[in-house]
């Protein structure tokens, strides 16, 4: 996730540095394309006055006429293109914008070197005669044998201005939105990023429990209203769970002190059934009812055992007292089935530890120890199996216990409330046989307090899969 928003916030920078770079580069094509447009049409241009001046001068030069030659070009001095006539040596003889006298000779000239080849010829180049960017077309003339060359030129200085001028503004404009991007960069960084992390870190930490988290507010930025924002909620939490704690703890209390007062006096009555059963007592119905009290005495102390387990292992959800130490799951496991021994013994039952990977993990072996001899009884009493299957492995730094029945099964919508307090599949079977309705629950809040899960894998008639999941920290 930090990954893909650090992507998103540098792509805005790179999206903005790019549209720079190719505006630049289209602005920069642009020039280019409308210098060389404006050449072109110079060119073009040029070539067509040639053409007339040629018509005017060709006659003239044939008769040797070079006071009429000079007279011509003088009256063209008001003219903005420039008329150059040279003759087969290179020499000057007219030139309607400066004295032939002050022209030295134009052999060297490149428009000259192409047009004595032969050739008509365009070029651009910068003139020391007019002290500007010109653009020059020459045309070789046959003129009684000997090749004269008529040159026409125009200033091309303007727009090299105007081209120098829009080349320095796209440069300063790329500059400028490179400092831009620069800019928006440090602010992404300094004022978004970072920010925006501290305050990350610090709701992961209130999310994982750590409510004492200070919250990270910036002074300023766009991230303000949010830190703040969140700052308040946190606070908010931390009083809403504080004062549910505080109710959570006092209904422990009070399940467990009543828990405890109930099962002072029943154990005086179980003392005095033993007692009452010891003595010979020939009265059926008098022994039917000993056994009935001996019965549901025992069933209710159970029942109290359950609710004061439940309550304990909320209260150490709550306050975080989970008496954890280093313990291997292998040893645990085998302590359970163990346990179990006698009731699946008696029952018949075959248990079949598999698979069972010695692991070290962090927990409390006591209420492991409990949670799987909870899913191995509640095997043995209710699912009518022959075999029960146990495995512990480590799956993706997880370990799984899994107990594992071949009998009745149940229903999709009895799976699902399955771990629920007080409920029962077979209301009328589990009273007969002594359930509380709590083994199951209390096997869900072992896991909850090893930071895990429990679930059941069945369908009817083919058995039931609980599996208890646990983090390896």
């Amino acid at each position: 996730m930090i990954k893909n928003r650090d992507n998103f916030l540098l792509f805005i920078p790179v999206l903005i540095a790019g549209i720079v770079l190719l505006t630049t580069f289209l602005l920069i094509f642009q020039l280019k394309q409308f210098g060389s447009s404006y050449i072109k049409d110079a060119e073009e241009e040029l070539n067509v006055d040639t053409k007339q001046a040629l018509w005017i001068i060709k006659p003239i030069l044939e008769n040797n006429d070079y006071a009429k030659l000079n007279k011509y070009c003088s009256d063209m001095k008001n003219e903005k293109m420039r008329l150059t006539i040279i003759n087969p040596a290179g020499k000057v003889i007219a030139d309607s914008k400066t004295g032939i006298n002050k022209l030295d000779n134009h052999s060297n000239r490149p428009e000259i070197k192409a047009a004595q080849t032969g050739q008509s010829n365009t070029t651009i180049r910068y003139s020391n005669t007019m002290h500007s960017e010109m653009v020059y077309h020459s045309e070789p003339v046959m003129i009684n044998g000997e090749g004269y060359i008529v040159r026409v030129s125009v200033s091309a200085d303007n727009i090299e201005k105007v081209l120098n001028r829009a080349e320095k503004n796209i440069i300063l404009t790329f500059l400028i939105g490179t400092g831009g991007v620069i800019i928006l960069s440090l602010y992404i960084f300094l004022r978004v990023r970072i920010p925006f992390n501290k305050l990350q870190q610090s709701t992961i930490k209130i999310a994982s429990g750590n409510l004492d988290t200070e919250v990270y507010v910036p002074k300023n930025g766009i991230l303000w209203e949010l830190a703040r924002a969140v700052d308040i909620m946190s606070k908010q939490l931390k009083r809403q769970i504080k004062n549910m704690k505080k109710m959570e703890n006092f209904r422990s209390e009070f399940i467990a002190n009543v828990s405890h007062e109930v099962k002072t006096p029943l154990t005086s009555i179980l003392s005095a059934v033993e007692i009452l059963d010891g003595i010979d007592n020939t009265n059926p119905r008098a022994k039917k009812c000993l056994k009935i009290i001996s019965e549901q005495s025992k069933r209710l102390n159970r029942l109290i055992q359950d609710i004061l387990s439940l309550a304990d292992l909320e209260k150490k959800q709550i306050f975080k007292n989970r008496d954890f130490a280093e313990l291997s799951i292998n040893s645990t496991v085998e302590n359970a089935v163990n346990l179990c021994r006698g009731l699946t013994d008696a029952a018949g039952i075959e248990v079949v530890i598999e698979e069972n990977t010695p692991t070290k993990i962090f927990g409390n072996s006591y209420f492991l120890e409990q949670a799987i001899n909870n899913l191995i009884t509640n095997a043995v009493k209710y699912s009518k199996t022959d075999k029960i299957v146990i495995n512990a492995h480590v799956e993706n730094n997880e370990i799984k216990i899994s107990v594992k029945d071949f009998g009745i099964g149940m229903k999709k919508e009895e799976a699902a409330r399955i771990f629920e307090r007080f409920y029962r599949v077979d209301k009328a079977r589990s009273r007969e046989l002594g359930g509380t309705g709590l083994g199951l629950a209390i096997v869900k809040n072992i896991a909850k307090l090893h930071n895990g899960n429990v679930e059941v894998i069945t369908n009817p008639g083919r058995g039931a899969n609980f599996i208890i999941t646990i983090p390896i920290i």
